[in-house]
This record gives structure tokens, C-alpha cells and sequence, in this order.
């Protein structure tokens, strides 16, 4: 299966440890103190659309960019989810209007946006999710949004497949607390570090401009506890047995998780 990231990041590690800066906690502290991202946002350009625009990488299938929604994941018998991503993903979707989808096509194979959300016809805003403890830093979690942006948009151009086309286009990575927590854009009372957030804008402003696309970092603001305690609630009124899939309807919804209750950490 093809590795994108892996490749993007690989030949961006020749510049000064760029490697490390992206994808160990260590490097992201670093960043947060010197400002430095190692490598320019220019180079972070060109190395995704010389990797995405190969023979290799380039997006295929007749899925590309389908709009749908999935509310099944799988719940084990001891009644927490078998992945937390998934199951945060899919009760997102189920909690929030029509206009949210999940596991968007992007790229071929399993290479999805995590939600997607059809502000109208001419907006459309990627969201890339992540869970309370990943070992992806925010900064893994960017390229990994610019990673779909690129996609999308070389589709359009190589004309790879006849999907809809937004005017303006927008990057969201929505995490709970806990994650800013562990990579210190917010202290262990919950406040928000405005000297590291300063720095980190600073970078998501060159983003921006770089690549013609907003990018703002989002909060949910649910606890890991309360969700698993959910979950557990949903395998009982399911009547599950065992390691089962579960199917979300609209009463599932957590209102804790729609869009207007999640809260601004940065912006470009």
C-alpha cells in the first residue's frame, strides 16, 4: 500500500532533521521554543505535489471524493471501542446536520478525510481528527490535511475524476483537550498557552498563505472517561454481545460534540 506521509516526510528529513521536528514529541517541543519548522512551508509544497503527482501516488478509483456518512464501528466485548478514533469520528457525524460526512475517498486504497463538511456550494472544510493520546504531533496532523488539500486539487487538475468543485476550501484538526495537553498548547488546568499558541500561529499564517487555504486548530471538549462511559451505555441498549458492530442513529447524538461547542485553540 502506498505511504504518502511516509515518503513526504522522508525526503523533508534531509533538511536539518525535519523528520524529527514533524513526528517524535521531542522535535515538536523544539519547534514550539525556537519557532523554526526546519523546513520551509515552500518546500513542504513541493515535496507533496512531486510525491502525490507520481505514477506512483497519484489518486485513483471510482470513489474519489464520494460524499457519504458511516455511523457502524466496532465495540469489544469488555465494551469500550475497538478503535477510538472511529468511534469518535462516527458519533461526530451522527451529532452534527446533513452537511457532515466521514471517511471521504481521497486517495485510492484506505486514504480518507476523516469528516468532511459541505459548508455550502462553494465551501467545503476538511476536518483530520484526532483522539485524547496520538502519537501524531499537530504538526504531523497538518500535513496530513495539506496531504488531502493536494489530493483534492490534483484531481481537479489531472481530471482523475469529475467530483465537485469548492471555490474556497478549509482545514480544520479537531482533537480533545487532552492531546493539545500532551503536546503543550494547553496546561494541565486547561488554559490555553498562549506563548506556544503565538509561535504555532505564527507558522499556521504561512500555511495559509502558501497554500491558499485557512487552518484552524479545534477543541472538543469531552473527556475520554465520559465517552468510553457512553459507549458502554450504547453496547448495553444495543443488547450487544460479544466484540459487535454498532450502527449510530440520530438519538445516539452527543450533543457535547456538535460544531458549535467546539472550541478555537489557533488560526491562520
Amino acid at each position: 500500500m502506498k505511504d504518502i506521509l511516509r515518503e513526504v516526510i522522508s525526503r523533508l528529513h534531509s533538511h536539518k532533521n525535519g523528520y524529527c521536528r514533524i513526528t517524535h514529541k521531542r522535535g515538536w517541543l523544539g519547534y514550539l521554543q525556537d519557532g523554526d519548522l526546519v523546513f520551509t512551508v515552500q518546500e513542504l509544497h513541493q515535496t507533496l505535489r512531486k510525491v502525490i503527482d507520481s505514477d506512483q501516488m497519484r489518486p485513483k478509483g471510482n470513489k474519489l471524493f464520494c460524499l457519504r456518512r458511516k455511523y457502524n464501528f466496532t465495540i469489544k466485548a469488555d465494551k469500550a471501542p475497538y478503535r477510538t478514533e472511529e468511534a469518535l469520528e462516527r458519533f461526530i457525524a451522527v451529532s452534527n446536520a446533513g452537511n457532515f460526512y466521514n471517511q471521504i475517498p481521497i486517495g485510492g486504497g484506505k486514504e480518507s478525510i476523516d469528516i468532511g463538511i459541505k459548508e455550502n456550494d462553494s465551501k467545503f472544510t476538511f476536518v483530520e481528527l484526532k483522539p485524547w493520546s496520538s502519537k501524531n504531533s499537530p504538526l504531523y496532523a497538518i500535513i496530513e490535511s495539506l496531504k488531502n488539500l493536494i489530493e483534492y486539487r490534483i484531481i481537479h487538475e489531472r481530471k482523475l475524476k469529475d467530483i465537485p468543485q469548492f471555490k474556497e476550501l478549509a482545514l480544520i484538526i479537531l482533537a480533545p483537550k487532552t492531546y493539545y495537553q500532551t503536546y503543550n498548547l494547553i496546561d494541565n488546568k486547561g488554559l490555553y498557552r498562549m506563548d506556544m499558541i503565538r509561535t504555532f500561529e505564527k507558522t499556521l499564517k504561512e500555511l495559509s498563505s502558501e497554500f491558499q487555504t485557512n487552518v484552524s486548530f479545534m477543541v472538543l471538549e469531552i473527556e475520554k472517561n465520559s465517552f468510553f462511559n457512553i459507549c458502554r451505555k450504547i453496547y448495553d441498549d444495543k443488547k450487544a454481545k460479544g466484540q459487535e458492530i454498532i450502527t449510530l442513529s440520530k438519538t445516539d447524538a452527543i450533543p457535547m460534540l456538535t460544531r458549535n461547542n467546539w472550541k478555537l485553540l489557533a488560526a491562520s
